[in-house]
């Protein structure tokens, strides 16, 4: 999940997973665990392959509650998960190029206190301990949650310069003060998800309408079946890519860059409408409403509003929106904060309605299509 930069995962069982720009307060040390660190190049494409450099820091705490080579072991194991769940989920192989997420399990930094983002947080330290040419990810394990830490969602796509910060966290009451075990199935899968933010991909499952959220007509909108949909947990075998993903994932390889998912969007959304309504071929005129749905982060639903946001009549069956991106994109500062479905009606002067769905990603997925007129049309 990312709100903003930042996504939150909840888990089918009593564990609660944060993903994020995180951070933590106290000091920081690097847990050597041997005497000969791997040598690493910056992350490059062979042409077959990408290599993308991901840079472990783990919390003092949990750091000493276990051994070196436990955690050395245990994250080998772990990405290696994620590197078959990655590149497995691509069913219908359209990616252009393998990804290879090679972690650091000899030189892993260890930083003290809570886990929380800001200026003194995590995130920020332990960026400051890496060396930023050749790692562009970090993923902050914390082991011992100590029940101050602020700010509790998660991110797969840091905004830190461009660099990629994922919190592996439990942040509920009962786990407060134990160690929290994250190595586990819904773990390694909820990593995955994140890293597909990092490489520029939406939350998709906040764009899911359910019918009783829906008081103008009462249907349901679901996005295509995806790792960024409500299939983050699914078995390996099941787990996919959409075709929406994967076009997003070829596109932005391995680059690096400060809000790379919204940037990405932004640039490549259709930039116009049409809508045109038609009976028995023949084209009609109509009014035409666009509702509104606005996601809550307290309820994780998206509701569909009983009040129009705009409204305007067709002429001769046709009506063009010239500036799509500003139905979706509140401002062009602040990218991330746009609306993202809109259930349309299509009124016809003997009160007959119809009704279709349109949403961000489908205006993203037109424009990368290279169609930038997206065309909306009403069979009555």
């Amino acid at each position: 999940m990312r709100k903003f930069q930042s996504i939150a995962l909840y888990l089918t069982t009593s564990l609660f997973l944060l993903i994020s720009c995180s951070s933590t307060t106290g000091g920081l040390s690097t847990g050597v665990l041997n005497n000969t660190a791997l040598e690493y190049i910056a992350d490059n494409d062979d042409g077959s392959t990408i290599f993308i450099n991901v840079k472990i820091a783990i919390d003092k705490k949990g750091w000493d509650s276990q051994t070196p080579e436990f955690f050395k072991e245990k994250l080998k194991e772990q990405w290696e998960q994620i590197n078959v769940r990655f590149n497995n989920s691509d069913k219908k192989h359209q990616l252009k190029r393998k990804y290879i997420f090679k972690p650091d399990l000899d030189d892993i930094i260890v930083y003290s206190g809570c886990s929380y983002w800001g200026e003194n947080g995590a995130n920020k330290k332990v960026i400051g301990q890496m060396d930023k040419n050749i790692f562009k990810l970090v993923v902050i394990y914390d082991f011992f949650y100590e029940g101050a830490e602020n700010g509790e969602y998660g991110g797969g796509c840091g905004n830190d310069d461009g660099i990629g910060t994922i919190l592996v966290i439990n942040g509920s009451e009962g786990m407060k003060n134990k160690y929290n075990d994250h190595f586990g199935m819904y773990t390694y899968r909820a990593i995955t998800h994140e890293l597909g933010h990092f490489r520029g991909l939406i939350d998709l499952y906040a764009d899911v309408v359910k019918a009783e959220d829906n008081p103008i007509n009462g249907e349901s909108y679901n996005p295509p079946h995806c790792l960024m949909n409500d299939y983050c947990y699914t078995p390996d075998e099941e787990s996919s890519w959409s075709d929406y993903a994967i076009k997003i994932i070829n596109k932005t390889g391995n680059i690096k860059q400060p809000n790379l998912i919204d940037q990405l969007m932004f640039d490549d959304f259709a930039t116009k409408m049409v809508v045109k309504s038609t009976k028995n071929g023949n084209e009609i005129d109509t009014k035409v409403s666009f509702y509104p749905a606005t996601f809550s982060y307290n309820t994780w639903r998206n509701s569909i509003s009983k009040v129009s946001y705009c409204s305007f009549k067709t002429t001769s069956g046709q009506y063009e929106l010239s500036d799509l991106k500003s139905l979706f994109f509140k401002s062009t500062t602040e990218l991330n904060d746009r609306r993202q479905v809109f259930l349309v009606e299509a009124e016809a002067i003997d009160g007959t309605k119809k009704y279709a769905w349109i949403s961000d990603f489908e205006m993203h997925n037109s424009g990368m299509t290279g169609n930038k007129t997206y065309e909306l049309n009403f069979e009555f």
